[in-house]
């Protein structure tokens, strides 16, 4: 019975990867961006296991937090961390962590404050919502971005604050997770403790990735000649830059495994040649392909079986056009208003008026912001609701905002988009 069991999981993955295989290539030849054309794969699946009885076993696929943060996320974090330019994200860094940061708390409190006044939820569990569907999620906008081959600046830009801004947002919302299940009053003393612990959290993660991609190049140095055994070893940095971070220090995973990655890419180019190089991103890109495969069918999968009840939300629609409307607010708000802050502050990093479209119109929300909504405790008040509200969002952030970034792109001259 075990074997069975175990058999079929095997076949369902590799139905997966093979359907990702397909949909790449078909997706490719459309011009049509492939997480997104694999979003709408993963719900055509959802929709054919719930009426085809080979199928069935698919509609038991089920998209845990545990799958997005311990086994997905790390993946794409370090590889977007050992890919991204060092040079041009540190050039450029005022305005990355000020959009990540003072940006994400001020879309949490405007999406928050308009989601207290306009549903039932308390402003504690409003302003937790607005805290993790701010996430502009790396999952969803490096993929999309390395596809469409923006250029590099406005790549690191953008791949920078998702880093960032992603990290910002898990430590934030556990905070706030531990606030409204304590039943505490907001107040100045409740700031100021909040932020003691965000910054004891985000910079202790980042302490923990150097420290440990540091250990890890030593070890990597014992073995040069050996590609293979180097590879292994960026692999067990960035899961244990993870789990380290976040189980044995309850630090910042997130940070852990960018900082592990930025280093690691960073030192790793001073002690070693071009060819380890192009191994080690050659693994890492091939391990971001099979991650963002999986994520974006899973997402699909996970959103049709929840709105297959489509009478459930009835009285959430509106709620979840809402949240959409205030998400794009808050985020005009944030990118309009304080990349001119920037500017003065660093002239030499000026972002310009397209990029801001572009920063802005790209904040697609994905995986991210699904998992914190999906790891909410089970007798959390108004969980459903937020659920919902997080499926609706993102969703409507995929296909919407997704599938027209290239033809703004195209539109703003930034790259040449065919057709």
């Amino acid at each position: 019975m075990q074997e069975a069991h175990t058999l079929i999981n095997i076949l369902i993955l590799m139905s997966l990867l093979f359907v990702a295989a397909l949909s790449s290539i078909a997706v490719k030849r459309l011009n049509f961006p492939y997480t997104i054309g694999l979003l709408l794969v993963g719900i055509s699946i959802g929709f054919l296991s719930s009426q085809v009885e080979m199928l069935t076993p698919m509609s038991e696929i089920q998209l845990t937090p545990e799958i997005i943060l311990f086994l997905i996320l790390p993946t794409l974090l370090f590889e977007a961390s050992m890919n991204i330019d060092s040079k041009t994200l540190f050039r450029n860094l005022v305005p990355i962590i000020v959009l990540a940061t003072v940006g994400l708390l001020i879309s949490m409190i405007i999406v928050g404050v308009g989601i207290s006044a306009a549903t039932p939820l308390t402003l504690g569990a409003a302003l937790l919502f607005g805290a993790l569907i701010s996430a502009t999620d790396p999952v969803a906008v490096i993929a999309l971005f390395k596809e469409l081959g923006v250029p590099k600046r406005l790549s690191t830009l953008v791949d920078g604050e998702s880093l960032f801004n992603d990290a910002t947002a898990i430590v934030i919302f556990n905070i706030l997770v531990g606030i409204v299940a304590a039943g505490t009053a907001f107040g100045t003393s409740v700031a100021i403790t909040g932020l003691g612990q965000f910054l004891l959290v985000f910079f202790g993660g980042l302490l923990v990735g150097v420290v440990l991609g540091g250990a890890m190049l030593g070890f990597m140095a014992m073995g040069k000649g050996d590609h293979m055994a180097q590879m292994a070893l960026t692999t067990v940095l960035a899961y244990l830059a993870f789990i380290v971070a976040e189980h044995v220090f309850s630090v910042s995973g997130v940070m852990a495994v960018v900082a592990a990655g930025i280093f690691a890419s960073w030192a790793s180019s001073k002690m070693f040649d071009d060819s380890v190089h192009g191994h080690i991103r050659e693994l890492w890109e091939y391990m971001a392909f099979i991650a963002n495969s999986l994520i974006f069918l899973l997402i699909g999968l996970t959103e049709f079986h929840l709105f297959e009840d489509l009478s459930r939300y009835h009285d959430h629609i509106g709620y979840i056009l809402l949240g959409f409307a205030l998400t794009l607010v808050s985020r005009l708000v944030v990118v309009f208003g304080l990349t001119p802050l920037t500017n003065y502050v660093t002239p030499q990093a000026k972002v310009e008026p397209a990029d801001k479209a572009i920063i802005f119109w790209g904040g697609l929300r994905g995986a991210v912001p699904l998992a914190l909504a999906l790891g909410l405790p089970a007798d959390f008040e108004h969980r459903t609701l937020i659920l919902d509200m997080t499926l609706g969002v993102v969703l409507m952030s995929l296909l919407i905002q997704g599938t027209t970034v290239s033809w703004l792109l195209k539109r703003l001259n930034v790259i040449n988009v065919e057709g």
